[in-house]
């Protein structure tokens, strides 16, 4: 080969060439062809004299290159004879497609690692964005962003280098600037059920952080903020208010100073014994955890009111009544912001001036809060730090001598143990494929109970049963009646650790083409691999059911009883999965489960605030008392749950096992009624004691 020039339009592409698919992308050939025009040829064409075209020059590997100069030359950025570096080759037959395979199997497309330090170079050199947008044919804010991605903490940016993270998840790392935010997080996410998720890592990486339109942000300011120092974050786009306050110990002492102000202010206008500055949008427990409720009387609101708040109620209901039936999202969430908009004017009406008497006011005190729009407020609700002032109680707790049963939040939750309301279809469907995946996983790793499991439902129609099959397994050719579920969200914990029990088994037998070796590949296996694959195919036969509803089971729930499956072990409801497609009202009633005065205290935040916060208690990641956060880290909803239904016997337990401990307990029960000093069971028949009435 010799290298020279041929003038462009003596150029074409070749028929030679491996890659008949020359619909090249348009957005990828301006690309190419801003850096040409910005470059040069980094790389010569290679070309051979065409065939009965003495004057013309195929080109067998450049294809995209030659494409570039033709956009070049149409734009008359290039003129026609413009001279090409090539690589001319005599030998047109074999050396034409010789070589046009090798650079196209060869070529390997620079990762977003690469691309990100070599603009990261280029601007280290003194290039500006726009210079290097304009010399790769990329827009300045794809730029900022790559370039954005370069300054991520060295272990991030190290895992996106080698492949372990995708650019989405690299992207959401670099939320913020601030490294020890990225590592913080890194080191939370990237060894969790979540570190594949973007979503999930940007909430972690900004819960240390302020947004513009955060209730604190507001009521500071961006010039005293910016004044005292602090930084803000904006996007390429991001206008005036907007943006990321990373500086949270500096707005925060700003806001408190300012609020403490205007508490003090509140209390003089107020004649109350005191007001308590709380930089929040809601009065926290730890805030009233040693006061008591104090509930004045109101005055009556005016007829008008009256009549504004009857048709409120009326259109509530109506509300509610269309939300049962309808299961479009836009149309759903329209009407929730409705109902929390006439919930809140409601709500107002009925506020109308407290009747204290002259003698509690130095009893009794409140606090100054936040709202959504950064604006002082005082909370509707008055504490006390003695037992009793005068004043009505709330309801059911007249006659209460010592106060008990108070709710901290003064206003009474609702009580309710679970949701009222039913679930939606997608999310009960998604459920029941998380509880599924959950009893799979510990079919999967239970090779015993999977073979019992395919006997018993391959023989059974051959065994005299010709009813319905109930039971929840189809261990023959059918379908399993996949329910839709939700739709874009991240897989489950238990779906996950499926995929790493079948990533663990040995596969090199499935890869053999002829069904018969195939076979004798896998007879070939020891005995324990043969039976981790029969657990894990097994495990793929269960069909999607709950404890309760239309999907109901009860086959699959005793089951699961047996096993002594504990759902919360490998799920937990989170925003996407659970809480986002629940009404309000059922977020609430949830939350009074875990803990009746939390109703009170989350009655006016708004849905999207709620979820969050009900996802981070149930996740053991709130600030709660030791018994608050031991009900939520194992509340699960009733359909999750395994165990309804009639009594079973443990798997591993044999009758007369069973019978034998029974005979024991009852013999030693005899011998050793009423010696509480020595101990009636061994360790060992203790244990099992304990199997037993788990499994009943």
């Amino acid at each position: 080969m010799i290298t020279t020039t041929i003038p462009f339009a003596k150029l074409r592409a070749s028929d030679a060439n491996v890659r008949k698919d020359t619909a090249y992308s348009a957005t990828g050939l301006a690309a190419l062809a801003a850096s040409i025009a910005g470059h040069g040829l980094l790389q010569p064409l290679i070309v051979s004299p065409a065939r009965g075209k003495k004057t013309l020059f195929d080109v067998h590997a450049g294809g995209r290159r030659l494409a570039a100069l033709g956009l070049l030359v149409e734009e008359g950025t290039l003129a026609k004879d413009h001279p090409v570096d090539v690589r001319l080759c005599e030998d047109e037959d074999a050396a034409a497609r010789e070589l046009s395979l090798a650079e196209n199997l060869l070529h390997e497309p620079m990762t977003a690692a690469e691309e990100c330090t070599a603009y990261r170079d280029i601007v280290a050199e003194g290039a500006s964005a726009e210079d290097v947008a304009r010399r790769f044919g990329v827009t300045v804010r794809h730029v900022h962003g790559r370039l954005r991605l370069a300054d991520l903490a060295e272990p991030i940016f190290a895992a996106l280098a080698q492949g372990e993270i995708t650019l989405d998840v690299a992207m959401a790392y670099g939320a913020v600037s601030d490294h020890a935010r990225q590592i913080a997080a890194w080191e939370r996410c990237s060894n969790g059920w979540q570190s594949d998720n973007p979503q999930a890592i940007r909430r972690m990486v900004a819960a240390e952080s302020l947004s513009g339109s955060d209730p604190i942000a507001l009521f500071v300011g961006e010039a005293e903020y910016t004044a005292a120092g602090g930084r803000i974050e904006r996007d390429l786009f991001a206008g005036e208010g907007e943006g990321t306050w990373t500086d949270v110990a500096i707005a925060q002492d700003l806001a408190m100073k300012k609020l403490t102000f205007e508490a003090e202010v509140a209390q003089l206008a107020t004649k109350l014994a005191w007001v308590r500055p709380v930089l929040a949008t809601r009065v926290s427990y730890d805030e009233t955890r040693d006061l008591h409720g104090y509930y004045p009387q109101y005055s009556e609101p005016s007829v008008e009111a009256q009549a504004r708040m009857a048709e409120i109620q009326m259109r509530l209901d109506a509300i509610g009544d269309e939300l049962d039936r309808i299961e479009d999202e836009e149309e759903a969430d329209a009407l929730y912001d409705e109902q929390e908009q006439l919930s809140g004017e409601h709500d107002r009406l009925g506020k109308t001036d407290p009747i204290i008497p002259e003698d509690d006011l130095a009893l009794i005190g409140t606090f100054l809060l936040l709202d959504r729009e950064g604006r002082p407020t005082l909370a509707p609700q008055y504490y006390t730090s003695t037992k009793r002032a005068s004043g009505h109680h709330a309801p059911g707790q007249e006659g209460s001598a010592d106060g008990a049963g108070d709710n901290d939040s003064g206003i009474e939750a609702d009580g309710h143990d679970a949701p009222a309301d039913t679930l939606p279809r997608t999310l009960e469907e998604q459920l029941a494929k998380d509880r599924r995946d959950i009893l799979a996983l510990h079919v999967a790793h239970d090779p015993a109970l999977a073979l019992d499991l395919a006997i018993f439902s391959l023989a059974r129609d051959h065994a005299g049963h010709f009813g319905y099959n109930d039971t929840g397994c189809s261990i023959r050719i059918t379908d399993r009646f996949e329910p839709a579920g939700l739709k874009d969200i991240p897989p489950g914990r238990a779906l996950e650790e499926l995929e790493q029990v079948r990533v663990a088994l040995p596969n090199d037998w499935a890869l053999v083409e002829d069904s018969f070796a195939s076979f004798l590949a896998f007879r070939a296996l020891d005995e324990d691999a043969r039976a981790r694959w029969l657990a894990y195919a097994v495990s793929q036969s269960l069909q999607a059911s709950l404890a309760t509803g239309e999907r109901r089971n009860p086959f699959q729930s005793q089951l699961g009883a047996s096993l002594g499956i504990d759902v919360a072990q490998h799920w937990r409801p989170g925003a996407e999965r659970f809480f986002d497609r629940l009404k309000k009202s059922q977020i609430l009633a949830i939350l009074g489960a875990i803990d009746p005065a939390m109703p009170g205290r989350y009655a006016l935040a708004k849905k999207g605030e709620l979820a969050s916060a009900a996802t981070k208690l149930c996740a053991g990641d709130a600030i709660v008392e030791p018994a608050i956060r031991a009900r939520a880290i194992t509340w699960t909803p009733e359909p999750m749950l395994f165990g309804t239904g009639a009594p079973v016997p443990d798997l591993e337990e044999t009758s007369e096992g069973a019978l034998e401990v029974e005979g024991e307990i009852e013999a030693e029960a005899e011998d050793g009624a009423g010696d509480e000093d020595e101990s009636v069971l061994s360790d060992d028949d203790d244990d099992g004691i304990v199997e037993l009435a788990a499994a009943a």
